[in-house]
């Protein structure tokens, strides 16, 4: 009994604790997921909570550089038009009783008849993972565990260059494609890690990590061979560096500076002093470097070389130049070569073509890159 004075406790059922505490944790919960899985399907440039990310539910999905002719657009604004001269007079049908039969007739009518084109005119086709993005780190160990997987399990086919040349190449039914530049232009990286694990003949034993690699792995092969040319945008290998009077740091602590990696070589005396514009880093084979910054790992150099379209053993003399949000924006090859290109604009006019301008224009390179940023829904694509 209670007493005089003394305040009746309500008792909480389950219900009760459902609405006050699950329920609506239950409901934030399901908002961020669709929110997150929302920006990664439109691919948005915003923030995204890693791990909350629904599979893409359709065969197609929008490609914003397919083209597209007028008249597949005209057919799809005229059905466009059906559905919603449909959906209206659904509405007005269900609103009014006179005459709701007949305009939920004609609604239905006209929604059947509506002349959507093949999705394949004006879509791409599309995997439960197209949105999917690695969540690995670039870095030269994970691109060289990538060479290791892709060597196991898809060089006899396609090639230890990718291009398509393997040793049983000629035995196989049809001749295996190249996975050079061509593989990674419209197709995001999702898609290709899908396409890894569901390839006949791969087995990829213990972590699917390892296809992620083999991505990575393979478009830096693709930048290698193309300079970048028609491929979205490949960031920096991150490494371990030493630098004078800051110790040890990563290559992304250099984020907010453009830098200017040099591969030591006979010829890169110059190119390796202190220079104002940049930060100059200075990739060795083991041996010290009297440079601002510089690292002498020998996976550092291995994976350098992948970028270059070089072996280890060529690779001194080229050198990069990494924007400030830490993107590869342009390449010199080192030698005799009297240029630097680029698969960006940043080299020259024609968008994305494989240009070239002369050394002297390092100035000129600088200022377009800070003038031509690489868009952030670009990160991770590709």
């Amino acid at each position: 009994m209670v007493g005089a004075g003394q305040a009746r406790v309500p008792r909480l059922t389950a219900w009760d604790v459902v609405r006050r505490g699950w329920l609506p944790a239950s409901i934030l919960l399901l908002f961020l997921v669709a929110a997150n899985t929302l920006v990664a399907w439109l691919d948005l440039p915003a923030p995204r909570l890693p791990g909350l990310q629904l599979p893409w539910p359709f065969a197609w999905r929008y490609d914003a550089d397919l083209p597209v002719s007028p008249y597949v657009w005209r057919k799809l604004a005229l059905a466009a038009a059906m559905v919603a001269a449909a959906a209206l007079l659904a509405g007005w049908g269900l609103w009014r009783r006179r005459g709701r039969w007949a305009m939920l007739a004609a609604g239905a009518l006209l929604l059947a008849n509506a002349p959507w084109p093949r999705p394949a005119l004006y879509l791409a086709p599309a995997v439960p993972s197209s949105f999917d993005r690695s969540g690995l780190p670039y870095t030269p160990a994970s691109l060289l565990q990538g060479r290791l997987a892709y060597q196991a399990q898809c060089a006899a086919c396609h090639g230890e260059a990718a291009d398509g040349q393997g040793p049983r190449a000629a035995s196989l039914p049809t001749w295996p494609s190249s996975l050079g530049q061509p593989l990674f232009q419209n197709r995001l990286e999702g898609e290709i890690y899908w396409r890894i694990l569901h390839h006949p003949g791969v087995s990829i034993s213990g972590d699917a990590a390892d296809a992620w690699r083999m991505v990575d792995y393979l478009r830096a092969l693709a930048y290698g061979a193309s300079g970048g040319a028609g491929m979205p945008a490949v960031p920096a290998p991150d490494i371990s560096l030493s630098c004078r009077g800051r110790g040890r740091m990563p290559l992304s602590a250099l984020r907010g500076q453009p830098v200017r990696i040099v591969a030591h070589g006979p010829a890169t005396a110059q190119d390796e002093r202190d220079d104002p514009r940049v930060v100059t880093v200075v990739l060795t084979r083991g041996a010290a470097a009297d440079a601002e910054c510089a690292s002498a790992d020998a996976e550092a150099w291995d994976a350098y070389a992948f970028l270059a379209g070089a072996t280890p053993d060529t690779l001194a003399g080229a050198q990069f130049l990494v924007d400030r949000q830490g993107w590869l924006r342009a390449r010199h090859a080192g030698g005799d070569s009297p240029a630097w290109t680029s698969g960006d604009n940043v080299c020259g006019p024609g968008d994305r073509l494989h240009v070239a301008v002369a050394v002297q224009g390092l100035d000129q390179i600088l200022k377009a890159m800070d003038a031509s940023p690489i868009p952030p829904d670009r990160d991770r694509r590709g």
